[in-house]
């Protein structure tokens, strides 16, 4: 028969002293498993942000001294014409400067320009003989003599409502491109009918894609 030694006050005290240690060993790691824990946590946080490139074309009538829009045809700029437009006679030239430029910011993009064919508002006989060319002359030169011959592609003595279909390269740093639009009645036009002055509206639209 197995004699089992009574439990003491002692043992018991001793017993509790060590689940209690126990116990807060457990505690004790608990804690530290949980700040290990929360230092595998981290965040990184990265921003980027994104805009189109600036790109506009505008138009100038007086050879760079002002630019604006022109973005409908009822603001359309008004051609300049070195002689008298609304009176020519057979024989007649007359010389108008235009420009393009990429403004009024600068742009790392390039405009690819073409010429529309003309609206011509009246189409009498009288605009009918009229004819068109374009240049790339400046504005001192676009005039008699220095004018200069018509851009590759564009009108070269064409018919008024001609446009240009080999497209231009108008920078993206702000330089202007020249052009002359040089109009001619031809030597034995008309003779007109009706002892009435014949008039001709045109408008003429470039239509710009960056590039």
């Amino acid at each position: 028969m197995t004699t089992t030694a009574p439990v003491t006050p002692r043992d018991t005290s001793d017993r509790k002293r060590k689940i209690r240690a126990i116990l807060a060993g457990g505690v004790v790691l608990g804690i530290g498993a949980a700040i290990t824990l929360a230092a595998w946590n981290d965040s990184v946080w990265a921003e980027g942000q994104f805009a189109t490139d600036a790109w506009n074309v505008q138009g100038s009538t007086d050879g760079g001294s002002t630019w604006f829009e022109y973005a409908t045809s009822a603001e359309a700029g008004q051609l300049q014409f070195t002689l008298d437009n609304l009176a020519m006679v057979p024989g007649d030239t007359v010389y108008a400067p235009f420009a393009l430029r990429v403004g009024p910011d600068t742009s790392t993009l390039d405009a690819s320009v073409i010429l529309n064919g003309a609206i011509v508002a009246n189409t009498n006989p009288f605009v009918s003989d009229l004819q068109l060319t374009v240049t790339g002359a400046n504005f001192a030169n676009c005039n008699d003599g220095t004018a200069g011959a018509a851009l590759t592609g564009w009108p070269s003595s064409a018919p008024l409502g001609a446009g240009g279909a080999t497209p231009i390269t108008v920078n993206g740093d702000g330089t202007q491109y020249n052009l002359c639009f040089v109009v001619h009645l031809p030597n034995g036009s008309g003779p007109y009918t009706g002892g009435q002055q014949e008039t001709g509206s045109v408008l003429w639209k470039f239509d710009a894609e960056s590039a």
